[in-house]
């Protein structure tokens, strides 16, 4: 899926995470709240500056854009064609911690560019995490953890 809005961001000492991880579950009940209910995902991601979700509609063969930031939810962008059968998740399905999700690649590429982590639906139900982190030399590494932040794997891209 493509992100509607990412930005990159080196990971700063301060307190402050480098993506909005600790913004998804409001911007899923923001959405959910303006939607009237539940939903179905394709995607939910965060940049160092906002949240994206991708909602399914039409049994999952379009999804619809949201992007909330600073607190706000934003019109919706219209639909896209989407692979069919792509794997959606709810609401509940999303249960990383915010406060360690990041941590320990945080720790072990700390001068990096932290671009984007994504919720993605998996296919038999649940969800997987992502994180895409940066390099200044212009190398892209795609790093799914767990919900407790532990690294499982790297993709160099």
């Amino acid at each position: 899926m493509v992100s509607v809005a990412a930005a990159a961001s080196s990971a700063s000492a301060g307190s402050e995470l480098p993506l909005r991880v600790e913004q998804i579950r409001p911007a899923v009940a923001a959405l959910e709240a303006k939607l009237g209910g539940a939903q179905q995902y394709l995607e939910v991601n965060a940049t160092p500056t906002l949240v994206n979700l991708f909602v399914a509609t039409d049994n999952a063969t379009h999804a619809v854009a949201y992007v909330y930031a600073q607190g706000t939810l934003s019109e919706p962008a219209a639909p896209e064609v989407v692979k069919a059968g792509a794997p959606t998740f709810g609401a509940a399905d999303i249960a990383f911690d915010a406060a360690r999700v990041l941590a320990p690649l945080l720790v072990q590429l700390p001068n990096s560019q932290y671009r984007v982590f994504s919720v993605v639906g998996v296919a038999g139900g649940g969800v997987s995490y992502l994180v895409t982190v940066g390099s200044a030399q212009g190398g892209q590494l795609e790093v799914p953890v767990g919900a407790d932040g532990s690294i499982t794997g790297a993709v160099q891209n």
